[in-house]
């Protein structure tokens, strides 16, 4: 029988993979308990009744030895006063009949204590098992509850961590394994909402910069403008004379412009909604945000970026918090290298029904940063993501993304 408990499936569990074979639930073991004292009971009243049979032919063969005995004495004290010649003959007949009446006498009283000591035996016996299986069961009951509510407790002090379900056929240990059931589905539900937290805390920080970003390029984008108009003023003004560093100053300026405009889209609100989305597009803004990071200033980025990738329905917030993680992950891993021998290749190309994006890294074999949050990311757009050492040395991140996720 399957005693995977119903609570599976609410917490959005798989089912459990024991099943025992047989069951015994513990109003099973309490009728078994119940049919044993009546099977004692039975059993001591039968015995009684055919103690008491034999006894009762026992006592009737003493009672006609006795009968036999006397008669036989009264027929010696009649022969004395009319046949004194009798009384001798009568004689061994009266010993014979007091030999079976003693005979008889000894073997009732023997069965008599015979059959008291066997059925109060057979109920000693009875009735100490029948404790004795009581007492061990309720012990282990009393035993198995009170490890149960430990169990419980500790699920409530935040104890996630999988327990052994009690070893036992019947309720409680359905219950026991409902319980560790439903502390796997806790700390599932916790570990969504901790991804779920980093999440708005990484959309909250990146809205923070995006604000003070804008509010920068709004201070500055006033001298910026003065600056550049007064060395047009000036180029103007000098006519045929040397104007090299006017138009030096021109040339910064227009980067400085450049600069801004790139930092104004970047510090955009990024989209939360599901779209129609570029991953080519997504790894571009992401590497453009990552421009001035401290991190990849001594780490050569080289894409391969296929120009025919199909879109995918997507967040493009999301997949570029999962490819901002993996490429600092990757960047940090080249730190035990050489200076400017870091290197991250990312590269794209459509692959069964999808696209395949993968991020080489030549720093050491790691374990991922943020690997949690990035499998989530990726899970949650129905694809899938796996880390392997490469060959060559250094790490591969390989992610599969579908067109079109199911539900969406």
């Amino acid at each position: 029988m399957d005693t995977a408990s119903p609570l599976a499936d609410v917490a959005g569990l798989p089912h459990a993979r024991w099943h025992w074979r047989w069951r015994l639930p513990l109003r099973v073991i309490g009728m078994l308990g119940i049919l044993a004292l009546i099977t004692l009971t039975t059993l001591m009243v039968a015995s009684a009744l055919l103690f008491r049979e034999a006894v009762q032919t026992h006592l009737q063969q003493l009672e006609d030895a006795t009968t036999r005995h006397a008669g036989l004495l009264q027929r010696q004290a009649w022969a004395i006063d009319t046949d004194p010649a009798r009384v001798a003959a009568l004689e061994p007949q009266v010993r014979a009949a007091a030999a079976e009446r003693e005979l008889h006498l000894v073997t009732t009283r023997h069965y008599i204590d015979g059959s008291t000591v066997t059925l109060a035996s057979l109920g000693w016996l009875g009735i100490t098992s029948i404790g004795s299986l009581a007492l061990l069961f309720f012990s282990r009951l009393a035993g198995d509850i009170g490890a149960l509510r430990g169990r419980a407790l500790a699920i409530l002090q935040g104890d996630r961590c999988g327990a052994t379900p009690l070893a036992r056929l019947d309720e409680l240990g359905d219950l026991s394994q409902s319980v560790e059931e439903l502390a796997e589905a806790l700390g599932r539900r916790e570990r969504e909402l901790a991804l779920e937290r980093r999440h708005a805390m990484h959309q909250e920080k990146l809205a923070t910069i995006g604000s003070m970003a804008a509010g920068v390029i709004r201070e500055i984008g006033n001298p910026i403008a003065a600056i550049d108009g007064y060395a047009r003023v000036l180029l103007e003004a000098r006519g045929g004379e040397d104007t090299s560093e006017l138009r030096a100053i021109l040339q910064e300026t227009g980067r400085l412009v450049a600069i801004s405009r790139e930092i104004s889209t970047l510090a955009a609100a990024p989209a939360a909604q599901w779209q129609l989305a570029s991953v080519n597009e997504i790894v571009r803004q992401t590497l453009a945000l990552l421009r001035y990071e401290p991190r990849l200033g001594d780490v050569r980025i080289t894409t391969a970026l296929d120009p025919q990738l199909p879109a995918v329905m997507a967040s493009p917030d999301r997949l570029l918090q999962m490819l901002t993680t993996v490429i600092l992950s990757g960047a940090d891993a080249t730190t035990t290298l050489p200076r400017h021998a870091g290197e991250i290749v990312i590269a794209t190309r459509p692959a069964a029904g999808g696209v395949a994006l993968t991020i080489e890294s030549n720093g050491g074999a790691r374990e991922l940063q943020g690997g949690p949050l990035c499998r989530s990311v990726v899970e949650a757009h129905g694809g899938r993501i796996s880390v392997v050492p490469r060959p060559e040395g250094g790490t591969r991140v390989a992610v599969w993304l579908p067109l079109a996720p199911e539900g969406r």
